[in-house]
């Protein structure tokens, strides 16, 4: 998989060809389905795994992709929000340590995604990817139940903001999902009180 970063720092766009993306969505639905820590039927990780099938029956984003001098093949693409993207990342990694049998394919694919991940946030945040990846998988310990609100009204927040203010706060951000909020974090939790109940996402440049 290959990601295009945004001017914007809105999120980035997840790019993979047909098999790439059809195995990420297959294993989302084991830890969907396996997981013991994955109770609603259609969470945070189902969102995931619906624009992932919106993807690659070509109705988000196409292009192609070179191979060194060989023809190109198709590829496609889907639009990922930072704090949302990030938690469904952490989520997927705790979730699958309560899974009963986890195969060296689904590591490979599981690893394949935070990858792609990281070297995104590298680009914007150097240096913060690794911290991000931790601080998510320690967040989605609580379960998805309680993370999806968090997740929600997070990005609703984070889209308002400007492209610098985005890129100085998804640290706060991101850090505010967790169960207890962190003593040293700046952010004044009645920020994300006027999103409690949007559920979609407000306008915004991508």
């Amino acid at each position: 998989m290959q990601y295009q970063t945004r001017k914007s720092n809105a999120g980035f766009i997840l790019w993979g060809d047909m098999y790439e993306l059809k195995a990420l969505w297959t294993l989302i639905h084991r830890i969907q389905d396996e997981s013991a820590i994955i109770k609603s039927e259609d969470g945070t990780l189902m969102d995931f795994a619906y624009e992932l099938r919106h993807a690659f029956d070509r109705m988000r984003r196409t292009s192609t992709r070179d191979w060194y001098g060989e023809d190109e093949t198709p590829v496609y693409g889907m639009d990922c929000y930072w704090p949302e993207v990030l938690a469904q990342v952490g989520l997927m990694r705790a979730a699958m340590a309560f899974m009963p049998t986890i195969t060296r394919n689904d590591q490979a694919v599981m690893y394949g995604l935070e990858a792609t991940v990281l070297d995104a946030l590298e680009q914007m945040l150097p240096g913060a990817g690794e911290n991000f990846l931790s601080s998510v998988a320690r967040n989605a310990q609580q379960g998805e139940k309680q993370l999806r609100s968090r997740i929600v009204n997070r990005t609703c927040y984070f889209l308002t903001l400007t492209p610098a203010a985005r890129k100085k706060h998804l640290g706060a951000i991101v850090d505010s999902m967790g169960s207890i909020w962190a003593r040293d974090n700046y952010l004044d939790p009645s920020l994300f009180e006027q999103f409690e109940d949007w559920t979609s996402y407000p306008e915004h440049k991508f």
